[in-house]
């Protein structure tokens, strides 16, 4: 690390700093229920990560409510296109974060929906496009879950029974406005057949905003 950023820190905090910059480029999201001790030290530290974070090209997202930092990247080098499937994946978990929230009533940190149950409402939110098979569902899940979107519970079993709980991290990753926003989203892709988006290394838009 070079001595204009390690200036006034010891060789321990060096590494705390490097692990949690390159968590942040590769995950996406410090979460604090995994990482506890560097979110913590990291917050202590949040002009330094936020300045070092600038001269890469991220700006950190604070959700101290959520307690968790999220990397939004601000330069297009950091982002990389989903695929439609993955896309139709993200979407659909942000539709079921953003309705758990405002009509059931549920906090951010408790919103969970079974396997089963989001496969079989992909179908009622994207009528006309084609859905990705079980296995590649799987993959995509995996994908999210490295990515610091979801959390994947009761993993014992067939992937139909396992847990998605839906991290707070998908508000950012998509942003729309509200549920009207998402719709006219949907029903624009929906119109044409497709629907493309781009991911936080995820790195990511849907259109207006959106391994």
């Amino acid at each position: 690390m070079s001595t204009l950023l390690a200036a006034g820190i010891s060789d321990q905090e060096q590494d705390l700093l490097r692990e949690a910059m390159q968590r942040l480029l590769s995950r996406g999201a410090i979460v604090r229920e995994d990482h506890r001790d560097l979110y913590d030290w990291a917050r202590v530290q949040r002009t330094r990560l936020d300045e070092l974070g600038n001269l890469i090209g991220l700006r950190l997202q604070w959700e101290h409510d959520s307690r968790l930092i999220l990397a939004i990247p601000q330069s297009p080098r950091l982002l990389r296109r989903l695929r439609q499937d993955e896309t139709l994946i993200a979407l659909a978990l942000w539709y079921d974060f953003d309705r758990a929230i405002k009509d059931e009533g549920r906090t951010p940190d408790e919103v969970t929906i079974p396997v089963r149950a989001f496969n079989e409402q992909l179908a009622a939110k994207f009528k006309s496009l084609k859905l990705p098979q079980e296995t590649r569902l799987g993959e995509i899940l995996r994908l999210f879950e490295r990515k610091s979107l979801v959390r994947l519970e009761n993993t014992a079993g067939p992937l139909s029974d396992f847990l998605i709980r839906i991290l707070p991290t998908i508000r950012f990753l998509i942003p729309f406005q509200d549920i009207a926003d998402w719709n006219r989203t949907r029903d624009r892709h929906v119109a044409t057949g497709t629907v493309t988006a781009v991911a936080p290394e995820m790195e990511a838009e849907v259109e207006e905003n959106i391994d």
